[in-house]
């Protein structure tokens, strides 16, 4: 059973398929961490054909998807209305506490504690990772 979350930031497609292959052989599933400002930018529509195009390469339980919400309400609704897997958003105690009743319907865990490894100024990622693990 594995015992630790491996979690790295994602940004683009192709750097997500090379992440995933690289866990995949060493037997741990990677949580793929989406920055705010590349889904505030490209939108929902994004996150999900780029999940779909995951999906065709690799099984669906080989990844984890993690996107950061800061304090837009809205995109979190529409995180969890597509399912993420862990959503982390910003807001006070009193919204926290009714966001959680909402992602608690849907399966979605809110603000996890995962350690992030940023790859993406990196030259050689493969190193970074069995480095990591």
């Amino acid at each position: 059973m594995i015992t630790k979350n491996y979690c790295f930031t994602v940004n683009s497609f192709l750097q997500a398929i090379y992440i995933i292959t690289i866990c995949k052989k060493k037997r741990i599933i990677p949580i793929l961490f989406v920055k705010y400002y590349i889904i505030n930018g490209l939108g929902i529509a994004w996150l999900s054909e780029f999940i779909d195009m995951l999906k065709e390469q690799f099984k669906s339980k080989d990844f984890k998807i993690y996107v950061e919400a800061k304090k837009n309400y809205g995109l979190f609704i529409s995180l969890v209305e597509q399912k993420i897997d862990y959503i982390n958003v910003k807001a006070d105690q009193q919204t926290l506490k009714r966001l959680r009743e909402i992602a608690k319907l849907n399966k979605v865990l809110i603000n996890p504690t995962f350690s992030i490894v940023d790859l993406s100024k990196l030259k050689n990622v493969k190193n970074k990772i069995e480095k990591k693990i």
